[in-house]
């Protein structure tokens, strides 16, 4: 990934942060929704995620950040996907996404400045406003990017969310350790018990 010269106050917020959440389609993926219909008539969706993606939130997660989903849709897909990366929140059929914020603080004493999100479109914009670190990626709407303290220069689906990991951790000090754990061979897949929501 490419390294830039990060923002004072992106570094600041970065070193505060607890946790990371992200959009799916559109950020985890590149927006393209994929359906097939099983041999029971059952309609299913395909979801093609980026293998980078996932390695730089095993590294969030490996370095003591928690990290989770918030999407409007749902798919067993995305349950899948969250535990093979030691996520510790699914949040999906979430219409109104800021909702996940009053969830998080009651249920987990996590503060709205504690939490960063990853987020594109229009529907993403009230939780970007009310997190300590608002994030956006390439392809993200004009009105989300207003709201960014860092758009990622790669697209949703293109390796977005491994620029943002990596960001996130070079601002911490913590991207020499990734690099020196996984040269030596110390590194493991963190596991987390997921815990998901539905419908808020």
């Amino acid at each position: 990934m490419t390294t830039f010269s990060l923002n004072p106050l992106f570094i600041q917020k970065a070193r505060q942060i607890k946790l990371l959440l992200t959009d799916v389609d559109g950020v985890m993926t590149d927006g393209t929704l994929s359906f097939f219909t099983d041999a029971q008539g059952i309609t299913r969706e395909i979801k093609n995620f980026e293998s980078l993606d996932g390695m730089g939130l095993l590294y969030l997660a490996y370095c003591g950040l928690q990290t989770g989903i918030v999407s409007k849709g749902a798919s067993n897909t995305l349950e899948f996907w969250a535990k093979e990366l030691g996520m510790r929140y699914l949040f999906y059929n979430t219409s109104v996404k800021h909702h996940v914020l009053d969830f998080l603080q009651t249920q987990f004493d996590i503060l709205p400045d504690e939490i960063a999100f990853i987020g594109d479109d229009l529907i993403d914009v009230g939780l970007l406003q009310r997190v300590g670190l608002p994030l956006a990626v390439a392809n993200s709407v004009p009105e989300a990017q207003e709201v960014a303290l860092y758009t990622s220069p790669r697209h949703g689906g293109n390796a977005a969310v491994r620029d943002i990991a990596e960001q996130i951790l070079r601002a911490r000090g913590q991207w020499e350790r990734v690099v020196a754990d996984n040269a030596s061979g110390v590194f493991q897949n963190p596991r987390n018990e997921l815990c998901i929501v539905k419908g808020l």
